[in-house]
């Protein structure tokens, strides 16, 4: 089969990175006009983060924090691109307030968790990943990363029955 991009409605000659450079650059733009938009800056942010420029993400994470942002979503993501920079102790310190905002929030639990194995700290990761899981059982990221948690404590028993589970979420 041969396409022919230029010519096909069903295909983007545009690649997410330019897609998300696209992106960053009209949220910019309306950043000038609306400075005080706390939506605007926070997919800027965003954005960054999905484009892997984590100090830029961080930089419009902090300036929402600094507006006495209470969005479990901000000290997620901050905390995300902290993982990302290699810096587990400060994300870890994003994730533990997203989480005292939001008791719920069962991707700041799978990515602390993710977090403190980056600290070898596996028995307080299988924690995180067990109460991501309690929240929501259908979640397989936190069953895939507790399976490999539990492997990397020798615990295949436990690892195989997560990634079972994962192979039946996934069917």
């Amino acid at each position: 089969m041969n396409f022919n991009w230029k010519n096909d409605g069903d295909l983007s000659a545009k690649s997410d990175r330019d897609y998300l450079s696209d992106l960053i650059q009209s949220l910019t733009h309306d950043l000038h006009t609306d400075s005080s938009s706390r939506e605007i800056l926070f997919k800027r942010g965003n954005a960054y983060l999905d484009s892997g420029l984590y100090e830029h993400a961080i930089k419009d994470y902090t300036e929402l924090m600094e507006k006495n942002e209470e969005d479990c979503r901000v000290w997620n993501n901050r905390g995300i691109c902290y993982r990302a920079l290699m810096a587990p102790e400060a994300a870890i310190s994003d994730f533990d307030k997203a989480i005292s905002l939001n008791k719920l929030y069962r991707d700041a639990y799978n990515n602390r968790g993710m977090a403190l194995s980056d600290l070898e700290k596996y028995g307080d990761a299988i924690k995180d990943f067990s109460k991501s899981i309690e929240i929501d059982n259908s979640y397989v990221y936190a069953y895939n990363n507790r399976a490999m948690t539990f492997w990397a404590l020798g615990k295949k028993e436990e690892a195989f029955a997560d990634y079972e589970k994962v192979k039946q979420l996934f069917a």
